[in-house]
This record gives structure tokens, sequence and C-alpha cells, in this order.
């Protein structure tokens, strides 16, 4: 098993961004080498903003991954015109899109639990419809999973996305949530990668309107799985205004910020490059 990336480096709060990509590139690197193919993987994603689900088709398009299934949960909504464009683009590179329709009363854990009935994948991968993916993400995920044979792959909240303040955070640090390659109780939940066989036993993403994270999570967990949780970049977690937030929601991202850019930050490692 691969060595836990900051037991490699002298990486700290002190790390340079070329530092830290420098780093995830070594990690590729070996794990890719010792890859002969790729297990099946089913992408599911919930969605009811228009809007946010041709942003993220948009990101499907450009995954590396040579081969995925996309199943979309559509709560409330209907496919427009750019959203069959972009289906039209998956589906001339061979990825199979099917998409469901759910009413209003329909709960997030009950949307995502029929789109992991209705896969076929040997590995699940929850997308958010309102967070940025590169392009390498899936791919990254399953290169993980390989090599650690986890049940659960997910990654670190390095990266995160203030939309009212229109900056974007880097948060690293060698210990808590921002730590990276190692084993823990606790990923990112729009980039969890599941067994298949450990989230059916698992009971899915429950029923719930909310916590249905934590509710995978734990109940892997309580059945004896593993979670690693493999490096950040790569994916910004959004934060967006709700009558929920308040100001003093993003002090805990500010004061705890490595740097910061204005925007969405601008890298290839998160297909945003200018």
């Amino acid at each position: 098993m691969l060595v836990p990336l900051q037991s490699n480096t002298s990486m700290s709060r002190n790390t340079s961004f070329a530092t830290e990509l420098a780093e995830i590139s070594k990690v590729r690197k070996a794990r890719r080498e010792k890859i002969k193919e790729y297990p099946s993987v089913s992408v599911v994603i919930s969605t009811l903003r228009p809007t946010d689900l041709e942003n993220i088709l948009g990101q499907m398009v450009k995954q590396t991954l040579p081969r995925f299934e996309l199943l979309l949960g559509l709560h409330d909504i209907e496919l427009n015109s750019k959203h069959k464009a972009l289906i039209k683009k998956l589906q001339a590179r061979k990825v199979k899109v099917s998409h469901f329709k759910f009413p209003k009363s329909s709960t997030l854990g009950g949307i995502l639990t029929a789109l992991c009935e209705k896969s076929t994948g040997e590995y699940i991968s929850k997308i958010d419809d309102d967070d940025y993916y590169g392009p390498e993400h899936l791919r990254d995920l399953l290169d993980a999973a390989i090599e650690t044979n986890a049940e659960v792959v997910g990654r670190a909240m390095n990266y995160v996305y203030l939309e009212p303040l229109s900056i974007t955070v880097r948060r690293f640090s060698p210990t808590g949530i921002q730590a990276v390659e190692l084993w823990s109780d606790w990923v990112c939940g729009g980039t969890i990668l599941v067994k298949r066989s450990a989230a059916k036993a698992a009971g899915w993403f429950g029923n719930g309107t909310t916590a249905v994270d934590r509710y995978l999570l734990s109940h892997v967990t309580e059945n004896g799985g593993k979670i690693w949780r493999t490096f950040g970049a790569g994916y910004i977690y959004r934060r967006t205004f709700t009558f929920h937030t308040y100001v003093t929601n993003y002090s805990k991202y500010l004061n705890n910020a490595n740097e910061q850019r204005v925007g969405i930050w601008p890298d290839p490692i998160f297909g945003t490059a200018k």
C-alpha cells in the first residue's frame, strides 16, 4: 500500500500549491502504473436546478475515465435543449446515460437510493450538481480504491468556493479533516466512491432529506468497512447563499485558509484553467 502522502513529504500549512500538485502527480503515477483495467462505475446525481445540471453535465463530459455510466435523478425538473446536447456528447463517448423523474415530494436520500438500485457498476460515485470536479476526478478515486481496497474513497475538503464572496480558499493541514491520503471516518459527501456491495449492505443513502452522506458512511463503518480519504485538489466544494447562511458561516473557511483566489480557482487540476 502507498505510504500516506503527508508521510512522504514535509507538507504542512506552509506547503505551496505547486508543491502540492507535484506530490499529487507522483501519487497518480505510482498508482496508475499498476492498473491494467478499471472496474465499472456508476455515477449518480440528484438535481433540482437546471443551471447546475448543465454545469455538472459539462464536467462529466470532460472526465478522463474511459468508461462509466451516468444516472440522473430529475427532482421536479425537465431536461432542456442544453442538457440534451451535453448528454449526446457523453453518449458519443459510449457513456450510458439514464434519467429518471422524481416528484417534488421526493427526498434526496430516496432519489439517490433509487438511482443506486437502478445502477450496474461495481462502484458507485455520488456527485453533487453544484460543486466543481476536475477531469481526473473519477480516475483519482478509482486509483485510490484499487490500491487501498477501501469500501469508500473520497476527497478532503481542501478547496472551498465561497460564492457570495467570489473567492476560493485553499485549506491544507496535516491533521484534521483537511489531511489527505489516510484512513478516516469522513470524506466530502460530494466525492463519495463506494463499493456496490458495501453501499447495498449499508442501505444505500437511506430516505432522508438531509445527512444522506453521513448515513452511508456511518453504516459502512458499522458494518466493518474502511474509508480512505485522498487528496482534495481536483474538487472544489461550493458554498452558496441561502436564507440559512450567515456571514459567520464563512469565518471557519476564511480563518483556516492557507491562501485564496478571486473567483473559481483557475487550474487544469480543477478543469478551470482559462
